[in-house]
Protein backbone atom coordinates (compact mmCIF):
# COMPACT_ATOMS: atom_id res chain seq x y z
CA UNK A 1 0.00 0.00 0.00
CA UNK A 2 1.46 3.54 -0.98
CA UNK A 3 1.33 6.56 1.66
CA UNK A 4 -0.04 9.33 0.78
CA UNK A 5 -0.66 13.10 2.79
CA UNK A 6 -4.05 13.14 4.46
CA UNK A 7 -5.45 17.21 3.72
CA UNK A 8 -4.01 18.45 7.39
CA UNK A 9 -0.59 16.76 6.39
CA UNK A 10 -0.44 18.63 3.09
CA UNK A 11 -1.47 21.83 4.98
CA UNK A 12 1.72 21.38 7.44
CA UNK A 13 4.37 20.11 4.28
CA UNK A 14 3.48 23.39 2.33
CA UNK A 15 3.79 25.89 5.32
CA UNK A 16 7.04 24.51 6.31
CA UNK A 17 7.85 24.33 2.50
CA UNK A 18 7.02 28.10 2.51
CA UNK A 19 8.80 28.90 5.87
CA UNK A 20 12.20 27.18 4.78
CA UNK A 21 12.52 28.69 0.86
CA UNK A 22 10.57 30.21 -1.86
CA UNK A 23 11.94 27.73 -4.48
CA UNK A 24 11.30 24.33 -2.14
CA UNK A 25 7.49 25.79 -1.76
CA UNK A 26 6.83 25.93 -5.20
CA UNK A 27 8.95 22.77 -6.20
CA UNK A 28 6.83 20.94 -3.95
CA UNK A 29 3.40 22.96 -4.58
CA UNK A 30 3.85 22.04 -7.96
CA UNK A 31 4.17 18.69 -7.14
CA UNK A 32 1.64 18.25 -5.16
CA UNK A 33 -0.61 19.95 -7.32
CA UNK A 34 0.48 18.50 -10.61
CA UNK A 35 1.87 14.62 -9.88
CA UNK A 36 5.28 15.64 -11.91
CA UNK A 37 7.78 12.66 -11.70
CA UNK A 38 10.90 14.12 -9.73
CA UNK A 39 12.83 14.04 -12.80
CA UNK A 40 9.92 16.05 -14.83
CA UNK A 41 9.86 18.88 -12.26
CA UNK A 42 13.48 19.00 -11.87
CA UNK A 43 13.87 19.16 -15.53
CA UNK A 44 11.02 22.06 -15.91
CA UNK A 45 12.52 25.39 -18.18
CA UNK A 46 10.88 28.65 -17.11
CA UNK A 47 9.22 28.29 -21.01
CA UNK A 48 7.44 25.47 -19.98
CA UNK A 49 5.32 27.06 -17.33
CA UNK A 50 5.38 30.35 -19.20
CA UNK A 51 5.99 29.88 -22.78
CA UNK A 52 5.09 33.60 -23.71
CA UNK A 53 6.44 35.31 -20.55
CA UNK A 54 2.55 34.79 -18.84
CA UNK A 55 2.06 31.81 -16.68
CA UNK A 56 -0.34 29.28 -19.01
CA UNK A 57 -2.77 27.23 -17.61
CA UNK A 58 -1.72 24.11 -19.23
CA UNK A 59 1.74 22.86 -18.15
CA UNK A 60 2.99 20.81 -21.20
CA UNK A 61 5.51 18.20 -20.85
CA UNK A 62 7.91 18.34 -22.84
CA UNK A 63 8.85 15.30 -25.07
CA UNK A 64 12.61 16.24 -23.56
CA UNK A 65 11.97 15.52 -19.95
CA UNK A 66 8.36 13.01 -20.56
CA UNK A 67 8.93 9.12 -19.78
CA UNK A 68 9.62 7.65 -22.78
CA UNK A 69 9.73 11.06 -24.37
CA UNK A 70 6.00 11.62 -24.61
CA UNK A 71 4.31 14.89 -24.33
CA UNK A 72 1.49 15.37 -22.03
CA UNK A 73 -1.06 18.25 -21.13
CA UNK A 74 -1.99 18.79 -17.47
CA UNK A 75 -4.31 21.99 -16.35
CA UNK A 76 -2.99 24.42 -13.80
CA UNK A 77 -5.32 25.98 -11.09
CA UNK A 78 -5.47 29.56 -10.66
CA UNK A 79 -3.87 28.60 -7.39
CA UNK A 80 -0.57 26.50 -8.56
CA UNK A 81 -0.14 29.88 -11.29
CA UNK A 82 -0.51 32.26 -8.42
CA UNK A 83 2.19 30.07 -7.11
CA UNK A 84 4.54 29.74 -10.11
CA UNK A 85 4.16 33.52 -10.83
CA UNK A 86 5.57 34.72 -7.46
CA UNK A 87 8.68 32.04 -7.78
CA UNK A 88 9.46 33.60 -11.50
CA UNK A 89 9.29 37.08 -9.84
CA UNK A 90 11.95 36.06 -6.89
CA UNK A 91 13.68 34.43 -9.72
CA UNK A 92 13.80 36.96 -11.90
CA UNK A 93 15.27 39.35 -8.86
CA UNK A 94 17.99 36.50 -8.31
CA UNK A 95 18.95 35.96 -11.34
CA UNK A 96 19.22 38.51 -14.12
CA UNK A 97 20.55 35.98 -16.43
CA UNK A 98 17.48 34.11 -15.87
CA UNK A 99 15.72 33.49 -19.64
CA UNK A 100 12.47 31.42 -20.98
CA UNK A 101 15.06 28.39 -21.86
CA UNK A 102 17.08 28.53 -18.20
CA UNK A 103 16.05 25.74 -15.78
CA UNK A 104 12.92 26.77 -13.58
CA UNK A 105 14.67 25.76 -10.82
CA UNK A 106 18.20 25.92 -9.64
CA UNK A 107 20.52 25.50 -7.10
CA UNK A 108 20.83 28.53 -5.03
CA UNK A 109 24.41 27.95 -4.65
CA UNK A 110 25.75 26.58 -7.99
CA UNK A 111 23.31 28.04 -10.05
CA UNK A 112 23.00 25.23 -11.97
CA UNK A 113 19.81 22.64 -12.53
CA UNK A 114 19.10 20.62 -9.20
CA UNK A 115 19.20 16.68 -9.40
CA UNK A 116 16.53 14.10 -8.81
CA UNK A 117 18.79 13.92 -5.35
CA UNK A 118 18.41 17.52 -4.40
CA UNK A 119 14.50 17.04 -4.80
CA UNK A 120 14.38 13.87 -2.70
CA UNK A 121 16.86 15.34 0.10
CA UNK A 122 14.20 18.74 -0.15
CA UNK A 123 11.40 16.73 0.26
CA UNK A 124 12.67 14.50 2.92
CA UNK A 125 14.04 17.29 4.93
CA UNK A 126 10.54 18.98 4.92
CA UNK A 127 8.27 16.08 5.43
CA UNK A 128 10.21 15.42 8.85
CA UNK A 129 10.16 18.78 9.99
CA UNK A 130 6.38 19.70 9.21
CA UNK A 131 4.92 15.81 9.70
CA UNK A 132 7.61 14.02 11.52
CA UNK A 133 8.02 11.06 8.91
CA UNK A 134 9.98 11.41 5.77
CA UNK A 135 8.59 11.34 2.41
CA UNK A 136 9.67 10.88 -0.92
CA UNK A 137 8.57 12.95 -4.14
CA UNK A 138 6.39 9.97 -5.30
CA UNK A 139 4.65 10.33 -2.10
CA UNK A 140 3.63 13.96 -3.55
CA UNK A 141 2.85 12.15 -7.04
CA UNK A 142 0.79 9.25 -5.07
CA UNK A 143 -1.44 12.12 -3.63
CA UNK A 144 -2.21 14.11 -6.57
CA UNK A 145 -3.49 10.59 -8.17
CA UNK A 146 -5.49 9.89 -5.14
CA UNK A 147 -7.01 13.32 -4.81
CA UNK A 148 -8.02 13.28 -8.74
CA UNK A 149 -9.15 9.67 -8.21
CA UNK A 150 -11.82 10.94 -5.61
CA UNK A 151 -13.22 13.36 -7.99
CA UNK A 152 -12.80 11.31 -11.31
CA UNK A 153 -11.54 7.90 -12.88
CA UNK A 154 -8.55 6.18 -13.41
CA UNK A 155 -8.75 7.14 -17.19
CA UNK A 156 -8.33 10.45 -16.51
CA UNK A 157 -5.68 9.63 -13.53
CA UNK A 158 -3.49 7.84 -16.42
CA UNK A 159 -3.50 11.18 -18.44
CA UNK A 160 -2.47 13.12 -16.11
CA UNK A 161 0.27 10.82 -14.93
CA UNK A 162 1.25 9.72 -18.14
CA UNK A 163 1.33 6.39 -17.66
CA UNK A 164 1.19 4.52 -20.60
CA UNK A 165 -1.03 1.15 -19.02
CA UNK A 166 -4.02 1.68 -17.10
CA UNK A 167 -2.53 -1.47 -15.38
CA UNK A 168 0.10 1.41 -13.71
CA UNK A 169 -1.97 3.47 -12.53
CA UNK A 170 -4.43 1.22 -10.95
CA UNK A 171 -1.23 0.26 -8.48
CA UNK A 172 -1.16 4.15 -7.49
CA UNK A 173 -4.49 4.35 -6.63
CA UNK A 174 -6.28 2.11 -3.43
CA UNK A 175 -9.32 2.20 -1.84
CA UNK A 176 -9.94 1.95 1.72
CA UNK A 177 -13.50 0.83 3.17
CA UNK A 178 -14.31 4.70 4.21
CA UNK A 179 -14.38 4.80 0.43
CA UNK A 180 -16.26 2.34 -0.21
CA UNK A 181 -18.85 2.74 2.31
CA UNK A 182 -19.04 6.22 1.01
CA UNK A 183 -19.47 5.21 -2.62
CA UNK A 184 -22.31 2.94 -1.69
CA UNK A 185 -24.19 5.50 1.13
CA UNK A 186 -24.49 8.04 -1.74
CA UNK A 187 -25.38 5.76 -4.43
CA UNK A 188 -27.63 3.64 -2.52
CA UNK A 189 -30.04 5.94 -0.88
CA UNK A 190 -33.88 4.88 -1.94
CA UNK A 191 -35.95 6.35 0.68
CA UNK A 192 -35.53 10.01 1.57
Amino acid sequence: MYQILNDDEIKKFLATARLRDPRDYTMSFLAISTGLRCSELIGLFVEDVAPYGDISTILIVPERIGKRNVKREIPITHETRTVLKAWLDIRSTRDSTASLDSFLFISHHTHKPLSSRDFQRIVKDISIRSIGRPITPHILRHTFATRILKQSNTRVVQVLLGHARIQTTEIYTHINSEDTRSAVDKVLIFDK
